[in-house]
């Protein structure tokens, strides 16, 4: 039945809610751990059996149950077509291709060796004709401290007043010359230094891409060369074919007893598993995807209660205490948290059974965590709080 709480009530009881559903999902992450390892086991002892068992096919076909002959031969029909249309694509595609990138890749580099050396000589003129700038202004101010120095002596520097003067300001003009020398032949310097650095960048890349296309061309001219020859094509084509058949064949084969048989349907095991795993791992994404999403929205209108209370502590003087009247979907919603996280303790138990998981999940998610529960309950608690904030307007 409804209850009538506080806002202090409601405020408690949504952290109550929101730690359970973290609980819960808590749970669910260790149960995620326990499958991603328990199938990384399964692929391990899947992958040594379907290599076994492909060897010893390979060797001879005819000691195979029909069943499996029959499969084999069907999917060489597919394997064959498969690899003569990849010889013909790397043929027409994959090798000029990657060919045609790696002759890219080496122009560019030769193209940025070109420019550096195109740069070099002409900084280097410009730096040259600096210093020889440089050194004819040295030179002159030399000149013209010498005699800016002789024309002041005590005895002569009343009439060389004027000369001195025009002296001066030669000198201060060609210092200023020599100042913007300077800074020419620093930014020629720092320019050498960029185009330098540049390169130096642009050349250690240029040669990882390079070297890493032509493993790329070797690798497409190999495999090339192995479907160009019949015999090996054929060869890898039952190679695939027979591995594509035992990874997903998964029907127990009769009699027991024969090691041969035995072990497909070891085989058989498992693929089974493989596939509950993957399912049951894709589940468990699912649902702490769901419960975040349910925990973020008991937060969200949690912040709200937050914000009422605030609200009402602030101006008590005139506004009613709030009175907020929850439907009893929303208090049976919440009940179910302790029963699910009890269902979820045992995650050893799960991971051993994956399919115990998926049926579970499946269970939640179209009962009591369907979509349209989760939206009934947050569709409840927002017109419950509306309705009981409706007195404090105007």
């Amino acid at each position: 039945m409804p209850q009538r709480m506080s806002l202090d009530q409601l405020n408690k009881f949504l952290t109550d809610a929101r730690g359970k559903v973290d609980s819960v999902a808590k749970e669910v992450s260790e149960v995620q751990l326990q499958f991603t390892s328990a199938h990384q086991v399964n692929q391990t002892m899947h992958d040594a059996t379907l290599n076994d068992l492909s060897l010893r096919a390979a060797h001879d076909l005819n000691a195979l149950p029909a069943d499996v002959h029959k499969a084999i031969d069907a999917r060489l029909e597919v394997e064959r077509k498969t690899l003569d249309k990849r010889r013909q694509e790397l043929a027409s595609q994959v090798v000029p291709k990657a060919e045609q990138v790696a002759d890219d890749l080496l122009q560019r580099a030769q193209k940025a060796t070109a420019d550096i050396k195109q740069a070099n000589p002409r900084l280097n003129a410009q730096e040259e004709a600096l210093k020889a700038s440089l050194a004819e202004a040295e030179a002159e101010l030399n000149r013209l401290n010498a005699e800016i120095k002789r024309r002041s002596g005590c005895l002569t520097v009343f009439f060389n007043f004027f000369k001195i003067n025009d002296l001066d300001r030669q000198r201060h003009k060609l210092l200023g010359r020599m100042e913007e020398n300077a800074k020419a032949m620093k930014g020629v310097r720092e320019e050498w230094a960029k185009v330098k650095a540049e390169y130096a960048t642009q050349e250690t890349q240029l040669q990882k891409q390079w070297q890493q296309a032509n493993v790329d061309a070797a690798r497409a001219r190999e495999e090339l060369a192995q479907l160009d020859d019949d015999p090996k094509r054929d060869e890898l084509a039952l190679r695939r074919a027979i591995v594509n058949v035992f990874d997903h064949w998964e029907t127990p084969l009769q009699p027991a007893g024969n090691p041969l048989v035995d072990e497909i349907n070891q085989m058989v095991h498992y693929n089974l598993q493989q596939n509950a795993y993957e399912e049951g791992l894709g589940k468990v994404a699912g649902l702490i995807a769901l419960l975040g999403g349910v925990s973020q929205g008991v937060q969200s209108i949690g912040q709200s209660v937050d914000a009422l209370i605030k609200e009402q502590g602030m101006h008590s003087e005139y506004l009613k205490p709030v009175n907020v009247m929850l439907d009893d979907n929303v208090i049976q919603f919440h009940k179910q948290w302790d029963e699910l996280r009890g269902k979820l303790k045992d995650e050893r138990a799960l991971a051993q059974h994956p399919k115990d998981f998926s049926a579970l999940f499946d269970a939640e998610v179209k009962g009591p965590l369907a979509e349209a529960n989760i939206k009934r309950m947050f569709d409840s608690l927002s017109s419950a709080l509306t309705a009981a904030t409706q007195g404090w307007k105007g």
